[in-house]
């Protein structure tokens, strides 16, 4: 039986798709390992807050806190001394008393020194949240690029 030279010369039509799934088998492989790598995310259980209730009341203007590189805290315009200092809390908490009174919703602006220590913000903080007092810590925003 011999093949005539027709049938010789025709292409075989059948696609060879071995390499084709070899490949996308590779593909799979490399996903499935790089993912995990990719997705990596640090787990945290995030405290809960009632911000959908907070964001809906009216705010009144806050009331400006700063604390400079000395380590100085000023209400307002008002030197109240260094944070270090024990008598600072109760001169704080006089002044956050008689400013909260008028307010509805008594909200203060927190604005601290990038170069101070963290255990200064920290009682100022807690003196702040003792008093039902919220709190916006004041940053400056990166510049976009352009």
């Amino acid at each position: 039986m011999s093949m005539s030279p027709q049938q010789d010369n025709d292409s075989m039509s059948d696609i060879n798709i071995t390499p084709f799934v070899d490949v996308l088998l590779v593909l799979l492989i490399i996903f499935m390992v790089t993912a995990p790598i990719v997705n990596h995310v640090i787990q945290v259980d995030l405290p809960k807050d009632k911000y959908q209730e907070d964001k809906h009341k009216l705010l009144d203007s806050p009331l400006r806190l700063v604390i400079d590189q000395a380590g100085v805290l000023y209400v307002g315009e008002e030197k109240i001394g260094k944070v270090e200092q024990t008598d600072f809390e109760e001169t704080l908490t006089k002044k956050i008393r008689l400013w909260a009174n008028d307010q509805q919703n008594p909200v203060v602006d927190l604005e601290a020194d990038q170069n101070i220590r963290y255990g200064l913000v920290v009682p100022v903080i807690a003196r702040l949240k003792e008093m039902n007092v919220g709190l916006n810590l004041v940053i400056v925003p990166l510049a976009s690029p352009q």
